[in-house]
């Protein structure tokens, strides 16, 4: 496979190819649905296959005033693109001068210079170009001149917790995420919320009350404030997590921190990269009446942790994730940015 950032190290070899082009934040299941069409595509008629993404995302250079947190570092989703077996990962750098670029001209330089591209497959709601200008039927249109086909994938469909049927997308997975209903972003996803950042030095509370917690500092979307049950991996090691997301209302704190506390772990990690799995929510963050009232409450957090883990019922439990009666809103209002 080759790595790319830019069109001049695209390899002569690798033209003639199947193009798949998103942001691809969160590789959701609609994503993973394209890419494995794309690459079936190639395979079949043995051509190469390509997929093209952002870094960073479009719109913190066309909005840098609205922060917008991801829902995975680029490294985790060069992972998980790499787990379709492209010929071709180009991780575009994103800049103003690539954002210039019209439709027409992007079409001319990528997809006919570049790539010679065969087949292009994208969902129905793609948009490339200055100003989003260009469009599916555009693709359809010009591919008839320049030798490309235009495979539209249909809008991947799930089913919520609440038996609602939505569509798939990184928008209404980040509005999950902020009403902390993990567990149905992991059904959009087709796999757990996931963190990834560096173990940091906290308070020390947690140690001085029985149960020390990892303090991960990350830049990624965070979960709505509250105590979730998860996972924890250490040094390839996966171990069962009480996660909270919160700023400790009990000691009247005030920075929002992520702190996990890992079952049958001991160790100190400080500076490590970790990372935190969410499965499901547990319960809202309290403001307790003491260190004794919150040890017992944390300790019964462990425990439910923990006979989820036994039982190997993670991603469901009995009384998680009520905030699902939250209802999903009116998803025209959730646009996706070119995937």
């Amino acid at each position: 496979m080759w790595l790319i950032n830019h069109a001049t190290e695209f390899p002569p070899s690798a033209k003639e190819s199947v193009l798949c082009v998103g942001n691809f934040d969160g590789v959701h299941l609609g994503h993973q649905r394209m890419l494995a069409e794309a690459k079936s595509l190639a395979r079949k008629r043995n051509l190469h296959f390509v997929v093209m993404t952002f870094h960073p995302h479009p719109l913190h250079i066309l909005r840098p005033n609205l922060p917008r947190r991801p829902l995975m570092t680029v490294t985790q989703r060069m992972e998980i693109l790499q787990g379709f077996e492209p010929d071709v990962l180009w991780v575009v750098k994103t800049d103003q001068d690539f954002l210039n670029m019209t439709a027409d001209e992007f079409m001319h330089n990528i997809l006919v210079k570049t790539i010679a591209a065969k087949a292009v497959v994208e969902g129905g709601n793609f948009t490339f170009g200055k100003g989003a200008l260009g469009t599916v039927t555009t693709l359809q249109e010009n591919g008839r001149s320049f030798g490309w086909e235009t495979i539209i994938v249909p809008t991947q469909k799930a089913v919520l917790r609440d038996l609602s049927l939505v569509d798939v997308s990184s928008s209404l997975i980040r509005w999950l995420i902020s009403q902390g209903r993990v567990a149905d972003a992991t059904r959009l996803m087709g796999r757990p919320y996931t963190l990834r950042g560096v173990v940091a030095r906290g308070a020390g509370r947690g140690t001085t009350i029985g149960y020390p917690t990892l303090n991960i500092q990350c830049e990624q979307l965070l979960p709505a404030p509250g105590v979730y049950a998860g996972q924890a991996v250490l040094a390839e090691q996966t171990y069962a997590a009480a996660i909270s997301v919160g700023n400790n209302p009990t000691f009247n704190g005030t920075a929002l921190t992520v702190e996990a506390f890992v079952l049958d772990f001991s160790g100190s990690v400080y500076d490590q990269r970790v990372e935190v799995r969410f499965t499901h929510w547990l319960r809202d963050q309290y403001k307790f009446s003491g260190v004794e009232a919150l040890k017992a409450q944390i300790q019964r957090d462990v425990d439910q942790v923990r006979h989820a883990a036994t039982n190997s019922l993670a991603h469901v439990s009995p009384s998680s994730e009520t905030r699902g009666e939250t209802s999903v809103p009116d998803q025209s209002n959730l646009a996706d940015a070119a995937n």
